[in-house]
This record gives structure tokens, sequence and C-alpha cells, in this order.
């Protein structure tokens, strides 16, 4: 990296930070047993000091001391043993011996993704422990997992996109080597890691980098939720690749998942999206499978479209949003006791056929948009931060689950959504009380507009976010997987999921950019048909509602997944069943 504490050959480590509002810098190193010794680094042009030094060895602690006053650590540390506050640590990432030389990921068309949140997953809340529970992963049979961000945060507990560290693991998840060590555990497996990059935006505590280089940051809001960096600013962009490189290269991450908010559109400006993915193909991506994803943004739909079959896109897929906004809506219509009605429905079946509900081409692959139903985000949004489960009945929960895990986009489950996991997942974070004045009120205010929390006293039911017991709340119950409301649902999953493994993941692959069109049945089902990509015909039928539709034709394709089980009965005779779905394939020959 051109920034940051570097172990050059020989031994000696070469410090360099770009500090344009100091008029001095200086490394505190720290050796083991001795007092500090401050070194003075040399000024260079446009801002940067630089020192390479024979007395800094692997393992040494340092900061940087800013014009003779106060230290700060690395904004590029590789790791900060102590946190935020504390000092960076000098790593040597090449001491790792790999094991996993011959892994080169797994193509786009196999991704089916388990979100999870480090901290939250398991009792521990440390990578070794994730690394403990990836039997469990496969014989659910997801094949990649996404990381929320582990880059280091203020405190013990946040959801990650508050780091102020987009270099360092966070220390309470464990040492880099342990993440590397999950990393490699998980490809023996034959699972990908991906990883959530939050490295655009530093949280309001913790972001010492401001104070000698405030230009690096857009200028400040009166929002007290941070900084955004100024991505405009040609340093800020050179950091943000080199973060998305580092993760890919030095943990052999299989993908990363950015912020389409990254997207440049003033005239003249290099985009940053397209310049960081270019440095991704021509590096790591150039010898295995480094996958690229972006948020939901109906902007990304330039990096999704393939232009020119002879090369790959710069991004394999967005996150869609509005596809779990069109789920969430026909299951409120559920909860309501409601008739479905067709608005939900057109959009549901806008999104599953091309993509987004509205704007953007038609013309996109399938693949190029991850369908979910719930994720961190929807979940810990609520005030209350309940699970599907727990807000719908389970018979139109199962009608969706069916839907968007047979479905040709690649699916994504959040951690604990496959056995109907009981914790809730809740805004947390672990910030210093006299800094982020009044957070757990500013929160309950928030929600004051919805029934239910129309008051304080019902308000007061809403968790406060810096209450450690908050945290402790979301962790996992990995004993209740054992009883038999959880077992069915994980069951449930496993089954979905190897027909997926089994007749959709192989057949996706050479998929065109067609148009795919979706059709209301009465108002309240779906009918939709893909062409898959060795010419097979994928048709969903499907009655998202309470009432029988009547009057259809079942085809004579051969039927890969009817919800309930009589519902395939039932469409021989021209019915969809209450809230049933039905998954049809017609083979090309």
């Amino acid at each position: 990296m051109p920034f940051g504490a570097q172990v050059l050959e020989g031994g000696r480590v070469r410090f360099r930070l770009w500090a344009p509002a100091a008029e001095r810098v200086d490394v505190a190193l720290q050796k083991a047993g001795a007092g500090a010794v401050l070194l003075p680094m040399e000024a260079r042009e446009a801002g940067w000091y630089e020192l390479t030094s024979d007395e800094a060895t692997v393992d040494d602690l340092y900061r940087y001391r800013i014009d003779g006053l106060g230290e700060v650590p690395d904004p590029a540390s590789r790791y900060n043993p102590q946190g935020v506050h504390g000092a960076s640590q000098v790593i040597e990432p090449g001491r790792f011996v790999w094991t996993d030389r011959n892994w080169r990921g797994r193509p786009w068309e196999e991704a089916i993704i388990y979100q999870l949140h480090v901290g939250a997953f398991t009792v521990q809340g440390t990578f070794a422990a994730v690394r403990e529970r990836l039997d469990h992963l496969v014989e659910l049979g997801v094949t990649a997992i996404q990381l929320l961000p582990v880059g280091a945060f203020a405190g013990a507990h946040n959801w990650g996109y508050d780091g102020v560290l987009p270099f360092a693991p966070a220390a309470s998840y464990g040492h880099p080597d342990e993440l590397k060590d999950l990393v490699q555990t998980a490809h023996h497996k034959g699972l990908m890691v991906l990883l959530d990059l939050a490295c655009h935006y530093f949280g309001p505590e913790g972001n010492y980098l401001s104070v000698y280089a405030p230009a690096f940051f857009a200028p400040r809001t009166t929002d007290l939720a941070g900084r955004s960096i100024d991505v405009t600013l040609a340093v800020a962009g050179e950091f943000l690749i080199h973060n998305a490189l580092y993760w890919l290269e030095e943990f052999h991450l299989d993908g990363l998942r950015l912020n389409a908010a990254l997207l440049q559109e003033n005239a003249g400006e290099l985009d940053l999206l397209e310049a960081l993915a270019d440095a991704v193909r021509e590096g790591p991506g150039k010898h295995r499978h480094c996958h690229l994803l972006l948020g939901h943004d109906q902007r990304a739909a330039r990096y999704l479209h393939w232009h020119d079959h002879s090369a790959p896109r710069r991004y394999e897929a967005v996150w869609n949003d509005a596809a779990q906004q069109a789920m969430q809506e026909v299951l409120t219509g559920a909860s309501a006791g409601a008739v479905g009605t067709a608005r939900p429905l057109d959009q549901l079946g806008a999104c599953l056929s091309r993509g987004f509900v509205d704007g953007g081409p038609d013309r996109l692959l399938s693949t190029a948009f991850v369908t979910f139903l719930q994720d961190y985000a929807r979940i810990g949004d609520r005030a209350l931060g309940e699970r599907l489960h727990q807000l719908t009945p389970a018979r139109p929960l199962g009608a969706l689950v069916a839907t968007s895990l047979l479905a040709p986009m690649p699916p994504a489950l959040f951690m604990g959504e496959e056995f109907a996991a009981a914790q809730p997942f809740l805004y947390f974070c672990d910030f210093n009380p006299d800094l982020v004045k009044n957070l757990a009120a500013n929160r309950r205010k928030s929600f004051a507009h919805l029934q239910g929390f129309r008051t304080a006293r019902t308000r007061a039911r809403i968790p406060d976010p810096t209450d450690p017991a908050t945290f402790q709340r979301c962790k996992l119950d990995w004993n209740s997987v054992r009883q038999s409301q959880h077992a069915d649902w994980l069951d449930f999953h496993r089954r979905l999921l190897a027909v997926r493994r089994r007749e959709i993941c192989p057949r996706l692959t050479g998929m065109h950019e067609e148009t795919v069109r979706h059709s209301l049945i009465g108002g309240r089902g779906l009918s939709i048909r893909w062409t898959l990509g060795d010419d097979s015909l994928l048709t969903l039928l499907a009655n998202y509602s309470g009432v029988p539709l009547e009057g259809l034709q079942r085809p004579a394709d051969a039927v890969l997944w009817a919800e309930p089980a009589e519902a395939d009965h039932a469409l021989t005779q021209g019915r969809l069943l209450p809230w049933s779905v039905v998954w049809l394939l017609r083979s090309a020959a």
C-alpha cells in the first residue's frame, strides 16, 4: 500500500501518512518493555510524510504525533489491538501461512449468500467462533458468507458501518490472522467469503484523520452520524481503491459489496466505481473469481449491463431492495388478513422479471440482482428488531421463501433466518455517551409517527442502542436449532436450497440479457417464465392471497417444487391454492 506501515525486504519498516494540515509529524514507536521513541518523519510533496526505519520491527506498537501535541493511530493501520483510540501495530501479512493456494473461488451463478454479523452470530462474537459454525452453513446449502463490515469501530460492538480504521479488523472480533484462518477454512469447505465495505464513511467517534487531513472528508453537515469521504479527491479515491484491493489480496476474500453512493456523476470526474472495478479485474481478479456487488441504487444499472459479451461486467450484481420491499408488502397484506392486491404483486413481478420496478434498462441478466426477504437493515430498522416469522403467518412466509430461493436471482439469507431464530436484530452501538448524547431518546423519537409508538410510554419499549443488553439480546441461540419449530424451518430451507443447487444453478451460466415479462393471474397471482442458460424454461406460478384462483391450465413441464405439497395436484385441476407456489422446469430437449 502507498500509506500506513509497510515491512520492507530486509525487515525495515516504512511509515507513510497524508497529513496536509500538519506542520510536523513524528512516529511515536513503542518497543516491548521500553518507553516510546520519537522518530521524525520527512515532509514530502502534497502533504505526505514518510519515514523508513530499522528501529521498528514486526509487532511494535506506534502512533503518529502531530505537531508535537496529540498522538493518533494510523488511519491505514492493519491492527489496533487496544481499539480505535489505542496504538496501531506493525503487521507483516506475509507471516501467515495460507493453505488455500489452489482455491479459485466459485462462479457467480453458484452464489447463495448468507449474511452475518460477526459479533452477534455466536455468543463469543469472534472470527474463530464463526469458523466453528461453518459446517452448519455447508449443510444448509449456502455457498457464500457475506460479513457485515469488520473494520475497527469505537467500543466493543457496532453494526460495523461506523468504522474509523477501515484496514484494521476490529480487535473485539480477533487478530487479523484469525480472520484469515476463517477465510481459508471456509475455502476448504467450498464456501466463498464476501465482505461489506464501508470505507467511504467514518463514524462519529475515533475519527482522528479529520483533525490533520480535513480535506479528506466532504464538508461537515449537521448530521451527528459521522463523516463521508470526499470521493472527488484523488487521495481519497486511492485510499478506497487500495482498501478494496487490501481485503481481496491480504485476506483472500472472494468479493466485496460497495455502496452505490460512490458513483460520481459530475462531468469531468473519474468514475471511482469504474476505477475500483478495473483495479480489481487487473489485480486479484485476473487469477480467480472476485465478485463485486453494489448496494441498491437504480443508477447501478450502468455497471451491471453487459455491453460486450467478450468482457466481464464491472459489477456482478446489485442488492435488490425493491424486491424485498415488494415481498414485504405482500406479506403485510397477509398479516392484516387482506386479500392480495395487484399493486405489490405487479411490483414483485417487475423485480423478479427485470430487477428494478421502473427505470433502468429492461435487458439485464436475472443474476445481476440479489434477492432477499430480510437483511440486517430491514430487521434492525424496525423499532423492536422483529424478524419476519414473528410478524406474518407461516404459510404466506413459506410461499415467499420458496419464491426467493428458487428464482434465477442469487438469493440471500440473514443469519438465523433459516431456523426462524427468536432473537431480534436491534440497532446497537458502544459510543462514548459524552460524545454522542441522547442517542436512545433520538432513536425512540424517530418512531413517534408510527402506530403503537405515539406515546412516551410505548416508545420506552424501544431498546436503548447503547445498553450492552441490547447487543446481547441479538446473539443467536444455537441450542434452539434442535427444537421442533426451529428444526422444521431449517429443514425447509435445506430442501429448497438442495433443489436450487441441483436444478437451477447449473443452468444459469449462459443466460442472455433478454426481456422477461410477468403477468398477473386474477389480480392475486403471478406467472413468470425465464429462459435459462441451457435453453430450458423455468416457470413460476404463484397465488399470493388467501383466496383460491380457478380456471388455470397446468403446463406439461416437470414440477420442481410445490408449496404446499398438495398445490401440484390442485393445479392439475386448474386451481392455485391460497398462498401456494409451483415451480416448473421444461428441459431444452
